[in-house]
């Protein structure tokens, strides 16, 4: 059984009542609709953002990172989780000047946007500002991003800790795991149409379930604390083996695993891990286990 450790934080405080609750940037994603939902699932006043018109309603704005209009953020949140970029590796190594807009230059002004009004800011960043060299990078590990998303991630980070001492944080993340991952979900499809399940041996992933990341997001915008964070998994394994422990109870499945190797741009990173590094909540934690079964 693959599993992740992660820690019970006491729950968010409300939102002032000069402030306007919390701010999720891309709240359609797979972080962003699950920390909306436990919001919402808590009375805690969240506000939305998706690039999909049809998707927006009197909780969700319109905001498309390639073409932004800022003027939608002229009052104070108590918090903004920043979830939306281009996340594809390929799609950045592909439309480098395209994605930099996205994930850097129009990011860093809805960053100062923000700021300005004094919000309290939570910047998600990844493994990938890393090289891959080792496994388990600590926080304070210098980076040295290999590829063209990792780059991008790492500028804006440079930009946060240049330019700011307070009133903002940076979460890493290794691979978060819900039941819409996109392999996952391919993996499913394959197993079911009877098909190879194309799997990695020298492709690793350092799994983290998505409530651990809800849980560490319930944590830094309680504490608004400055600094650089990171949230992992507590192994790192390939994802061949991942795919065996995921069909593990499905005979038929783990026949259909292929063993193949990973010869892409995604083949520059070795190591995909993170040691993780939260602030603690004072009062008394309990540790749990979450597995990262579906």
């Amino acid at each position: 059984m693959i599993t992740t450790e992660r820690e019970q934080y006491a729950r968010p405080s409300p939102p002032k009542k000069n402030t306007t609750g919390v701010l999720i940037i891309g709240s359609d994603s797979q972080i962003g609709s699950a920390l909306n939902e436990y919001l919402i699932k808590n009375n805690i006043a969240a506000t939305g953002t998706t690039r999909r018109k049809e998707k927006t309603n009197k909780n969700t704005l319109y905001l498309d990172l390639e073409n932004p209009n800022y003027d939608l953020f002229n009052v104070k949140y108590d918090s903004v989780v920043i979830c939306a970029a281009t996340t594809n590796i390929a799609q950045c190594e592909k439309e480098p000047n395209k994605h930099k807009i996205i994930n850097v230059t129009n990011t860093i002004k809805l960053i100062e946007k923000l700021a300005g009004n004094g919000s309290f800011i939570v910047y998600l960043s990844s493994n990938a500002v890393f090289n891959g060299e080792k496994a388990f990078y600590k926080h304070n590990d210098t980076t040295c991003p290999v590829t063209t998303y990792g780059k991008f991630k790492n500028e804006v980070e440079n930009y946060i800790t240049e330019n700011f001492e307070k009133n903002i944080c940076i979460l890493r993340l290794t691979k978060v795991i819900t039941k819409n991952t996109p392999f996952i979900e391919r993996w499913v499809n394959e197993a079911a149409a009877n098909l190879n399940i194309k799997t990695y041996t020298n492709r690793l992933l350092s799994p983290i379930y998505i409530k651990n990341v809800v849980d560490a997001l319930e944590v830094l915008i309680t504490q608004k604390r400055f600094g650089i964070y990171h949230l992992g998994g507590s192994l790192e394994i390939s994802y061949t083996d991942y795919a065996k422990d995921y069909f593990k109870n499905n005979p038929q499945a783990l026949k259909l695993i292929s063993e193949d190797l990973e010869t892409t741009v995604n083949n520059k990173i070795s190591h995909n891990s993170l040691s993780t590094h939260l602030p603690r909540n004072d009062r008394a934690i309990n540790k749990k286990v979450c597995h990262l079964e579906m």
